[in-house]
């Protein structure tokens, strides 16, 4: 009975682990997915692999890889160069106007070592560009490649790599948010004795600081870009969609003939468990890798059946969650989620990131959900056609909305039009 359970209980520990292996590799960029299976090949000689002729599909035609040292320099000081840059990672179908001209006038104004000085009352005072507005806008930029890039000062980019590397030391954060002008003159006992620490430990501490990147764009070129290689692409092709993985430049990963042949000759009883255990290991991981192809590929055509008309034509994205697409399949939500985590989709009108497809509801009357994006586009045509005089108020908004079958608070409406950088009421309003 003990040796049962004692079996069970291992069987059941090695399945969990492979599990969290299976759900791990589903949610790799090909990308990742490329670095994950190299450090597998050199660790398991039961892995062959044969290298791909050919290099992945990039957003810039002129990047072979990810590899920074393929990565052509782009000169910060030319603002062309630069707009374009940032702008590539964006996709214009997902913002309004009004937004999509702010997201210029901020890349223009970043300064070249990466940094955004200015707040969202500088940019009212000198652009009258609505806070709300700005404030989205600077938040989404500060997403992009490289990283770090679009914060205040050298202080806020030096903390933002200390919490990307999850950092917890307190007096590393005092040290950057108080005492920079210290490092630098290397006035160390003013450092110790304000923070009670000893001259050995502040000594650590400008170590540390110094394996932080002193800027974004580093010596004024965005040497250390992530081009953005999309995991998915869909061409339109005889009146059908052909979805493919963009994964044919990673090679091929098989098992190796030579060492199986090995496995099986050996006497060697360590020798054997050695092998046997990389053989395991390597065909494992070769079905995963099928079983995520699989499943991604499942994951997009359903979301193609939902959002054709805005692959098609631009429409509005309708309404689609995650519980949607699990439905749809027969997966878990879980599985949807890390299935379409971090991974690109390239298709004929652009880039967009999957997540970005997924979109809230508000209930209609007609007993479906109108997209979020929808809701906006229906207000805009309402505060086109209004007296410019007497513009529609919030309240009349919402009550103008819901005779169209959307129902919607007063406070949604307010929450929507700024975001969405529609002026006030009393913005509006024109006497003339």
């Amino acid at each position: 009975m003990n040796f049962a359970q004692q079996a069970s209980i291992i069987q059941q520990q090695k399945f969990t682990q492979h599990q969290i292996q299976s759900l791990h590799i589903l949610t790799l960029d090909n990308v990742e997915l490329n670095e994950f299976l190299q450090n597998e090949y050199s660790e398991n000689p039961l892995m062959e692999y044969s290298a791909a002729k050919q290099s992945p599909v990039n957003w810039n035609s002129s990047a072979a890889s990810r590899d920074d040292s393929d990565y052509p320099e782009i000169a910060a000081k030319d603002p062309d160069t630069l707009l374009n840059f940032f702008l590539e990672q964006l996709n214009p179908r997902l913002f309004s106007n009004p937004e999509w001209n702010t997201f210029k006038l901020l890349i223009l104004l970043l300064d070249e070592n990466g940094f955004f000085p200015y707040t969202s009352e500088d940019l009212y005072q000198m652009f009258q560009i609505s806070p709300a507005v700005s404030s989205k806008c600077l938040e989404i930029l500060r997403t992009l490649q490289p990283q770090g890039v679009f914060q205040p000062n050298i202080e806020s980019y030096l903390l933002f790599q200390l919490k990307q590397k999850n950092t917890a030391d307190p007096n590393l954060f005092e040290l950057i948010e108080h005492h920079l002008e210290h490092a630098a003159s290397n006035k160390f006992r003013c450092i110790a004795d304000d923070l009670h620490i000893s001259l050995p430990e502040v000594r650590n501490l400008i170590r540390q600081l110094k394996e932080l990147s002193p800027r974004p764009l580093s010596g004024g070129y965005l040497d250390n870009a992530a081009y953005i290689t999309p995991d998915i692409l869909a061409v339109y092709e005889n009146g059908q969609w052909d979805i493919s993985l963009n994964d044919q430049w990673i090679g091929n990963y098989s098992l190796n003939d030579y060492y199986i042949k090995m496995m099986h000759q050996s006497s060697d009883p360590q020798l054997k468990s050695y092998f046997r255990q990389k053989y395991e290991r390597a065909n494992f991981i070769i079905q995963r890798i099928e079983q995520r192809r699989t499943t991604i590929l499942s994951i997009c055509q359903a979301i193609f059946r939902r959002q054709e008309n805005y692959f098609l034509y631009g429409s509005s994205l309708v309404p689609m969650t995650l519980s949607d697409i699990a439905s749809d399949l027969g997966f878990a939500v879980s599985t949807i989620s890390r299935g379409i985590k971090n991974k690109y989709l390239q298709y004929p009108h652009g880039t967009v990131l999957l997540k970005d497809l997924f979109t809230s509801g508000i209930p209609s009357s007609k007993d479906t959900d109108v997209s979020c994006a929808k809701v906006i586009e229906t207000m805009k045509k309402i505060i086109a056609s209004e007296n410019k005089k007497k513009p529609y108020s919030d309240n009349k908004l919402a009550a103008l909305l819901n005779e169209k079958g959307i129902k919607i608070s007063r406070r949604t409406v307010a929450k929507y039009r700024m975001n969405a950088g529609i002026p006030s009421t009393l913005e509006r309003k024109n006497d003339r």
